[in-house]
């Protein structure tokens, strides 16, 4: 795959994403795809799966996250991709962020993805982001973007920001437990309005599919920050995949944080003015949150080298990775045209608003 190869096949996508500019995208990425998927170490899933898997959650991806007015760099969509596909395919789940209750380890089953299911998940998505960024009390909004994109734990948010403003830990954990209590109970009274479906609906998804969602929640697209900020967006990421909660953390990782949330308030105001230690749930009362983000595993994230997932010694005769991988692609570019059959660029580009519904 070159850049070329792939910066060409996308203009074509997202001018018209149907099946046949899938297919011509999904080909630009054959020898990535084919190699991504054969370092997969996952021995449930034969190579066919870790292939589908893989093409669904890049187009998925493209759906949801990419904007064709904001690509500032030909391969700044490539890496994008690239990095959230790493957080798939990474050897041993070695980093792996969120545990889903009633979901086996297996990270699979994104082609299950219904047009219904895909607009149920915008939907959970638009109303999460609202509720966030139209929050009117600054400290629960802070809060709650570092919960969901940094890390689901209370105690290690509220010592992080206690620590920094100098207020007594207890006093502070108090506080942002209801803060966090009542940031749930209004999710949850947004949640049973949904106009797609049902809530309790994606508790009988796939585990594929369910993690897809969670990782769209916790992850900030692009699109949702202005340009200036995309660096800070970048290290928010790595703080994310590298913490350890045990350790003390920079004050400037806070900054950045605070910094991009203001970011992400102020396009959301524009956008309207435009229109017109406990990470368990507490009391009685169901964590809404952590139902859609899941629960952090308790390891110890350790970096890898970042060019471990490129690793060029790994390698498939042509005719069967040819074949292969052209009956899969194939299979994957029938799923697209079935899931946006009246798909319009627009329409991509229109994705993370937040004023609708």
């Amino acid at each position: 795959m070159s850049d070329e190869q792939f910066v060409a096949a996308l203009n074509v996508f997202t001018r018209k994403p149907a099946a046949d500019s899938a297919f011509r995208l999904i080909n630009s990425c054959r020898d990535f795809i084919c190699r991504q998927a054969m370092r997969w170490r996952e021995p449930a899933l034969s190579l066919s799966d870790k292939m589908r898997e893989i093409m669904s959650e890049m187009l998925l991806i493209l759906l949801e996250d990419f904007d064709p007015a904001r690509m500032t760099h030909p391969n700044s969509v490539l890496a994008y991709i690239q990095t959230k596909i790493m957080r798939l395919t990474r050897p041993d789940f070695k980093r792996r962020l969120v545990l889903l209750d009633n979901c086996d380890e297996l990270e699979s089953g994104r082609c299950n993805f219904s047009p219904e299911r895909l607009r149920l998940a915008d939907e959970i998505f638009v109303i999460l982001r609202r509720s966030l960024l139209s929050w009117h009390d600054y400290e629960t909004a802070r809060l709650e973007f570092l919960f969901i994109h940094v890390y689901p734990e209370i105690r290690w948010i509220s010592r992080l920001t206690g620590n920094n403003s100098g207020e007594d830990e207890n006093t502070r954990i108090e506080r942002d437990k209801k803060r966090h209590q009542s940031f749930n109970r209004n999710l949850r009274n947004e949640l049973a309005g949904l106009q797609n479906g049902s809530f309790n609906e994606i508790m009988n998804w796939s585990s594929g599919e369910r993690s897809h969602l969670a990782w769209r929640l916790i992850n900030i697209a692009p699109a949702e920050i202005s340009s200036e900020l995309e660096s800070d967006r970048q290290k928010l990421a790595e703080w994310r995949e590298n913490i350890d909660r045990r350790q003390p953390q920079p004050s400037a990782n806070l900054v950045l944080a605070e910094r991009l949330l203001k970011d992400m308030k102020t396009i959301r105001m524009s956008q309207i003015s435009c229109a017109a230690e406990e990470a368990a749930p507490y009391g009685e009362e169901p964590d809404t949150l952590l139902q859609l983000l899941g629960h952090p595993i308790e390891t110890q994230h350790v970096a890898e080298d970042s060019t471990s997932w490129d690793d060029t010694t790994v390698t498939m005769s042509d005719s069967v990775s040819t074949e292969l991988f052209e009956k899969v692609a194939g299979e994957v570019s029938n799923w697209l045209e079935n899931l946006t059959p009246d798909k319009k660029a627009a329409e991509i580009k229109n994705k993370n608003t937040y004023n609708s519904h």
